[in-house]
């Protein structure tokens, strides 16, 4: 197997172990970063390379992200917590994101996926039946 195989198995096994109940737990990880560079493993620079990537990809996924171009009432954004956590069977940590330029509607993100309400996503799909 390839240096940099072994390295993303690795970065992926150390995600796994320093998870608790689906969540990253960010203490755990950098214990077992630790516990690596005191053992002194060699390729810990391409590791934290690959962790950083693999990271930032876990933490969006847990992302529940609302933009909107108002901000959004309690009771809306306790509704779309509870609606997508349910969906995705597992807690989202709620980010909103407050953009002017949307005319209306709302965008949620949770890691690659993408629920565009927003009535610029309408106006382009009906541009694109005409």
């Amino acid at each position: 197997m390839s240096p940099s195989k072994k390295i993303n198995r690795l970065a992926k096994r150390l995600i796994v172990l320093a998870s608790v109940d689906g969540e990253l737990d960010e203490t755990s990880l950098w214990q077992a970063i630790s516990l690596l560079k005191e053992r002194g493993f060699k390729q810990l620079l391409p590791l934290l390379k690959v962790l950083r990537i693999k990271v930032a990809r876990a933490v969006a996924r847990q992302t529940l992200e609302v933009t909107s171009s108002n901000p959004l009432s309690e009771g809306a954004l306790a509704a779309l917590e509870k609606e997508f956590n349910e969906k995705y069977q597992r807690r989202l940590h709620l980010k909103t994101v407050i953009d002017p330029s949307m005319i209306g509607g709302l965008q949620v993100r949770i890691g690659d996926d993408v629920y565009d309400a927003s009535l610029m996503a309408q106006l382009n799909r009906l541009a694109n039946e005409v």
